[in-house]
């Protein structure tokens, strides 16, 4: 078994708390209030973005009390980096999403790249309808390629890690969202 590096160890211990764990709850309960008036007769697939958005899609998915279809899939751009790069397909879904209104889940959403890109993608599958959510939508100066439906917060534009969202692979499993210290970006 190899140790957990200096530097990932480093950035828990120097990053700043910028979300604790019951307001990352209370804005989840908020936004699947609102995801569930429009979604409760849609008959959705919820579509989780594999590894960050699983996280949120877990508590999402826990809050509906309707009926859902649950799938992923798996794409990336950072992966072992704090940049990021070309969208990279890992996995796509095995469920047949023509005609069927989907929901797009995911950590974070800054540019809109990768969201953009799923959205293409599903509505090139034929899916009747598709929405999007993501737990962190970053303030950044660029204008994103898509409009994300439903954000459940709006945070500065740092590297964010916890509730999904990875600092090298790294504390995914916080319950509280914190920043990278800055000379660590």
């Amino acid at each position: 078994m190899s140790p957990v590096s200096d530097s990932v160890l480093a950035a828990r211990d120097r990053a700043e708390e910028l979300v604790d764990a019951r307001s990352v709850q209370f804005a989840i309960d908020q936004t699947a209030l609102r995801i569930a008036v429009e979604l409760r007769d849609a008959n959705p697939i919820v579509m989780c973005v594999m590894k960050g958005g699983l996280p949120y899609t877990a508590e999402l998915i826990k809050r509906f009390h309707f009926p859902l279809e649950l799938s992923y899939v798996h794409v990336g751009r950072y992966d072992d980096t704090t940049e990021g790069g070309t969208l990279n397909w890992y996995a796509r879904p095995i469920v047949d999403i023509a005609k069927r209104n989907v929901l797009i889940v995911d950590d974070v959403f800054d540019k809109g790249e990768t969201l953009g890109a799923l959205v293409a993608w599903a509505t090139d599958k034929g899916a009747n309808r598709v929405l999007t959510t993501v737990l962190v939508s970053k303030e950044v100066a660029e204008v994103a390629r898509i409009e994300v439906d439903y954000v459940a917060l709006r945070l500065p534009d740092r590297y964010l890690f916890g509730c999904g969202m990875d600092y090298r692979g790294y504390w995914r499993n916080l319950t509280s969202i914190y920043a990278l210290h800055e000379d660590m970006e």
